[in-house]
């Protein structure tokens, strides 16, 4: 990787250009060679138009969302659109430091288990991750089945990497 060499919008698609018209190219501004994906660590310094949009989407969640957000559906990744209700709920958790949401179960709204929440026992606070949470109040009230037992500890294997 080229630490040293300054990145910008343009630099990026004349190596893109250079790629797909099959030119040698500089491929050090890609993760692993992929041409969507930017790489980690390289300098890159924006345009001004390019600031004034970081700062729109820093400052409207729902705008970001809108505009930059893609989803995977059964006909390939495509852009989100929010509805009303996800747009409130994005303005109400960029708005305020606790947000308390009346929501079903099983809707997707933290599927990672190695999210770390921070519990209080009686007088006392821990951190923990939502798996180890779930599967110690599920231990309590009966036993784990075998498939139970193998998710648990691959959600720890998980968040050890």
């Amino acid at each position: 990787m080229s630490r040293g060499k300054v990145w910008n919008t343009k630099k990026v698609l004349e190596e893109i250009e250079r790629i797909e018209k099959g030119l040698p190219a500089d491929y050090s501004a890609f993760y692993d060679g992929q041409i969507e994906m930017k790489a980690a660590d390289i300098v890159f310094e924006p345009t001004d138009d390019e600031w004034v949009e970081l700062a729109r989407c820093a400052n409207d969640v729902t705008y970001f969302a809108n505009h930059y957000c893609h989803s995977m559906t059964d006909e390939g990744i495509r852009q989100i659109t929010l509805r009303p209700y996800q747009e409130d709920m994005l303005r109400a958790f960029q708005d305020n430091r606790f947000v308390v949401m009346l929501a079903s179960r099983q809707i997707g709204k933290c599927s990672i288990f190695t999210t770390k929440i921070k519990i209080k026992v009686k007088q006392d606070f821990f951190i923990t991750t939502i798996g180890e949470l779930y599967y110690t109040i599920v231990s309590t009230k009966r036993k784990l089945t075998f498939i139970e037992k193998l998710k648990r500890s691959i959600w720890r294997l998980y968040s050890k990497l």
